[in-house]
């Protein structure tokens, strides 16, 4: 229903798919400048124990309930789906606020709310991240279909662009998160009430920033270039060609479109078992390892790595220079993949495309995990203790060219998974499914990472192994699944 009202009250460029995915990553820019800084400072703020087990109690509810999701996400539908999710968000945020003013180590009642906040967010966690897949995914459908009826070439393919988009945007949080982490965690490094206050009035933000987002039937996109405000709008019966597409000036059609969300009537049985046989089909299989290493890479480079061979002072700047890749990468490799050229020089088919971007990736990934071998030999060298970098010493160099060849590449692979899916995939309840087995395994990934983090557990040099068998091994699988 407030959908509807935003719609009929919404100018013309707000109701386009460009648009509406700019609005999904400032959803998602509210949320988690909030929890990405809150996260990092963890061991800080909680103490190393409480924040190892609130930290698993998030990837393990988030693991085990994404495959799940897609059965919440396609009957409940994605703006209710993910106001829901980033509310739990917040609950971790309040754990925190309490746990600060009021809690301690030593007081057992207050650890256990921030480990039933971590529980809380990894479940809202597999909720938000479903829900924003499938609206991604449908998004790039819409515009495909919008585009080929309005005759425009270059529009075929949107995948890439759209999720290039929202992953920039949404990689703005982690540039504020870093800022906040240099300028005011170096000065007060337990945090404040009223910082957490503001953290919980930016989650609250970005939960009523969902209601305002449209479902995809009721996107429109201007009709061709230098037409003034026409709009071609279809509606969800109508076929990518549909010859009865209305056309109208300066504003789309208001009356006669279908504006309710594509929702499941299946039973939640027959969705849970539809969720989870995605996972044995062959189309989704070849990829699982590549989704698996896109979650296990972070906890050995930002954790074991990145809080060794770089001062606490400068790994907020660190964090900036990854993130900062990030928004490079995906707005690069999201326009290459969604590129159909001609010519000896351009990559025409979409498989090429894939088989380029993963070689680049490849590339790429192994400059940064070949950079800390060699910091971490001279490690192992020193006795096994790490050389601490600070901003103003010239060995950081090597670190920050590790942390920016793996922000790229951790873009390049997100943009790559998304667009592979939304390639293999064309319905919504379809897309809601492969974007909860991808959040499960890439979870599951994280969840182990952290574990082994511990060199109680596994050595550093053993993490850098594993993540590195993983990483090539992930690679070659994918190519078994090309798109067509």
């Amino acid at each position: 229903m407030f959908a509807k009202i935003v719609y009929r009250h919404s100018p013309a460029w707000y109701r386009t798919p460009r648009a509406q995915t700019a609005a999904l990553g400032c959803v998602f820019f509210f949320v988690f400048s909030a929890y990405t800084t809150i996260q990092f400072y963890s061991a800080t703020i909680y103490g190393a124990q409480l924040a190892a087990d609130s930290v698993s109690a998030v990837y393990l509810s988030f693991t085990l309930c994404s495959p799940l999701s897609a059965g919440v996400v396609n009957k409940w539908g994605c703006p209710t789906t993910m106001f829901l999710g980033v509310l739990g968000y917040a609950g971790l945020v309040l754990a925190s606020l309490i746990y600060f003013l009021y809690g301690g180590e030593t007081i057992l009642w207050s650890c256990r709310l921030v480990v039933l906040g971590g529980l809380i967010l990894g479940c809202a966690a597999a909720l938000l991240w479903t829900a924003q897949g499938r609206l991604i995914l449908q998004f790039a459908s819409k515009a495909e279909d919008l585009g080929d009826a309005n005759n425009k070439g270059d529009n075929k393919s949107q995948t890439g662009k759209l999720m290039g988009l929202f992953w920039a945007i949404f990689q703005c949080s982690s540039l504020v998160g870093g800022a906040i982490s240099f300028l005011y965690y170096d000065r007060t490094p337990e945090g404040s009430a009223p910082l957490y206050v503001l953290f919980l009035g930016f989650i609250l933000a970005g939960a009523v920033s969902t209601q305002f987002l449209l479902h995809p039937s009721m996107l429109s996109i201007p009709n061709g270039i230098g037409q003034g405000h026409h709009v071609v709008e279809l509606t969800s019966e109508s076929t990518p060609l549909a010859h009865d597409a209305s056309v109208e000036c300066d504003c789309p059609r208001k009356d006669g479109v279908k504006m309710n969300e594509d929702l499941s009537h299946q039973s939640w049985r027959e969705e849970v078992h539809g969720s989870l046989s995605i996972f044995y089909t062959r189309k989704m299989a070849p990829l699982l390892l590549l989704f698996f290493y896109s979650g296990f890479n972070q906890p050995y480079q930002q954790s074991s790595f990145g809080n060794r061979f770089v001062t606490k002072r400068t790994i907020g700047l660190e964090l900036i220079v990854f993130h900062l890749w990030e928004i490079i990468a995906a707005i690069v490799c999201g326009r290459f993949l969604d590129r159909e050229g001609k010519g000896r020089l351009q990559f025409a088919s979409r498989r090429s495309r894939a088989i380029a971007c993963l070689i680049l990736f490849s590339l790429i990934n192994a400059t940064g995990n070949l950079l800390a071998w060699a910091q971490e030999k001279a490690a192992l060298q020193n006795g096994g203790e790490a050389t601490a970098h600070d901003i103003s010493d010239w060995g950081v160099i090597a670190p920050s060219i590790s942390f920016a060849a793996w922000g790229f590449a951790d873009a390049q692979i997100q943009i790559y998974c998304y667009w592979i899916m939304g390639t293999l995939y064309k319905s919504g309840q379809e897309h809601s499914r492969a974007v909860g087995a991808y959040k499960c395994v890439q979870s599951a990934g994280t969840a182990l990472g952290f574990y082994l983090t511990p060199t109680s557990r596994l050595s550093y040099t053993a993490q850098l192994a594993c993540s590195s068998v993983v990483f090539v091994a992930g690679t070659l699988l994918s190519l078994m699944q090309l798109p067509p």
